[in-house]
């Protein structure tokens, strides 16, 4: 079984907080510690648990929040790194305290608080949405100081903070009517060499496509082939437009509409029993011209305890097609997550080619 992430903040971690803020601050480890082991720590979630943490931070250090910031400066590299595993994530109660004192701190006292935080062993992109949600122009032209700045985490932050949708977090509604503010972020970090920033541009722009899909293809349209991985950040950011078959977002990466003759998908079981496969077979034959990208994916609708059903699409693949004849053999697997759970029915696979539905057939899957 899986360890849960919220018991790596353990006793021994705690302990170790508590030791180093009594280093550096006037403050009793027994103390500290016993408030936030203390009631109902073992029901609290990791979220929660963080807070609890924050809230310590509050109560026992100095009342003056820059005093506050000093010291947590000297405990971070302490409590951090290899101090713990997940330790960059656990961390972040410590930029959630300068959060706490936003409508105390001056702004950029604050937001070089995060910068610093966020280069010394944990990450603030929870932690600047408050001060975002309140104040996002001012937020956004300070951050754009950071830009160029040598640390990736930095740059990361930049981006990841102003995520409309960043999960875990408050959405940024401003941001999801209107988007421009943040393109200027992402055009200055679009050609970013560091794949950990590459992705939260490219998380950034699938955040954008939901609300705005227009504003993301046109963003997209214009710096498309700048470079390799400015092209995969694009590709990456238009992925929930690709999979729901966007035509215009196809088009953009050469998948454009086929035309097929003699589409033909068989199943090799009429039903199966959770825990068993279904095989399945796709042949078809491509009219000339052949497409420059060839995309081919299965959508899996899978029926809900609601008899409902839910649809989930899976790359089979992408590539550019050497003839015109298309022939797949696959299975998928059907045994329960923690994020999807199997009920008995009717299923259906459907086969994508660039985007367009081109054959289905159902069969019963038997808990």
């Amino acid at each position: 079984m899986a360890t849960e992430l919220r018991s790596y903040y353990s006793d021994a971690y705690i302990q170790l907080i508590a030791d180093e803020l009594s280093k550096t601050a006037d403050i009793n480890s027994n103390l500290f510690k016993a408030e936030v082991l203390g009631g109902n720590w073992v029901e609290l979630s990791l979220k929660e648990r963080s807070a609890r943490l924050t809230q310590c931070l509050v109560n026992f250090l100095p009342d003056d929040p820059h005093e506050g910031i000093a010291i947590l400066k000297s405990l971070l590299p302490k409590i951090s790194g290899d101090a713990q595993k997940y330790a960059d994530m656990l961390c972040i109660f410590i930029p959630d305290y300068v959060s706490h004192y936003k409508n105390t701190l001056p702004l950029e006292d604050a937001l070089d608080a995060l910068c610093y935080f966020t280069s010394n062993g944990t990450t603030s992109e929870l932690a600047v949405r408050p001060f975002l949600l309140e104040h996002p122009s001012e937020v956004l032209s300070i951050q754009r100081n950071w830009l160029a700045h040598e640390h990736p985490h930095v740059r990361r932050w930049i981006s990841e903070g102003c995520r409309p949708r960043l999960p875990w977090a408050p959405a940024l509604p401003q941001f999801k009517i209107d988007p421009k503010p943040i393109l200027q972020i992402l055009d200055a970090l679009v050609e970013d060499t560091s794949k950990f920033v590459q992705k939260s541009v490219a998380n950034n722009l699938n955040d954008i496509s939901k609300d705005n899909p227009e504003i993301a293809l046109q963003f997209a349209e214009n710096r498309l082939g700048k470079s390799p991985q400015t092209d995969w950040i694009l590709k990456h950011g238009l992925r929930g437009l690709l999979k729901s078959g966007n035509p215009k977002a196809l088009a953009l990466f050469g998948a454009m509409p086929v035309k097929l003759r003699n589409p033909k998908l068989t199943l090799e079981l009429p039903s199966i029993h959770l825990g068993q496969s279904q095989t399945f077979d796709f042949s078809a034959h491509i009219d000339a011209p052949l497409p420059s990208t060839l995309r081919l994916e299965y959508a899996m609708d899978f029926r809900k305890a609601n008899g409902l059903t839910s649809r989930k699409i899976f790359m089979i693949s992408e590539k550019k097609p050497a003839d015109p004849q298309i022939q797949i053999r696959k299975s998928h697997k059907f045994v329960d997550y923690t994020t999807r759970r199997h009920y008995s029915g009717q299923h259906s696979i459907t086969i994508l080619v660039n985007g367009a539905e081109v054959a289905s057939h159902d069969f019963d899957l038997i808990r």
